[in-house]
């Protein structure tokens, strides 16, 4: 086992703990993919890409292929909205990895919390769909104040404020 760590350590500046974490977000990106084909028209693709200085392995990062620009970008020049798009995918993937390595533990619901916010009506329309895919088999939650979701989604649970205090309203 000694020999086999070496040989990461040494000869390629990888430790073993980040050749199998690099392996792990390899997987998280493969399964975020899958899902960001979907918002967009296919737009955006993450590739992950090892960050090296003097000669070994600092960490890990992920790059964004633009189908549109035709390059890769850099995950900070994204807009609030295909940063939330991104991170939903992400944290969608992450889930199925973690299903997946769990012997295919069933995730029986899932809450959003914001985002919603920061996205133009078709990135909404894009969420939404991704959303929808996704709950099929389960419940998808969302807290958010943003109107068109209101309007999209019939089913919800309404915190309503008012001088006496809040109440909930039932949308079945």
């Amino acid at each position: 086992m000694r020999a086999f760590t070496e040989c990461f350590t040494y000869n390629k500046g990888v430790t073993l703990s980040s050749f199998v974490l690099s392996a792990m977000l390899g997987s998280v990106a493969e399964q975020a993919n899958e899902l960001l084909r979907l918002v967009h028209g296919g737009r955006y693709r993450l590739e992950v890409r090892s960050a090296r200085t003097r000669a070994r392995l600092d960490g890990l990062e992920l790059q964004v292929l633009d189908g549109y620009f035709g390059g890769e970008r850099d995950v900070r020049t994204l807009s609030g909205g295909e940063k939330f798009l991104v991170s939903l995918a992400l944290s969608l993937g992450l889930s199925a990895v973690v299903r997946a390595q769990a012997g295919g533990v069933a995730m029986e619901a899932i809450f959003i919390d914001e985002g919603f916010g920061s996205l133009d009506p078709a990135s909404i329309r894009d969420a939404l769909d991704v959303l929808t895919r996704i709950g099929a088999g389960g419940k998808v939650g969302i807290i958010s104040h943003v109107e068109a979701l209101r309007e999209n989604i019939l089913q919800g649970i309404e915190v309503v404020k008012g001088k006496a205090g809040s109440r909930v309203r039932l949308h079945v």
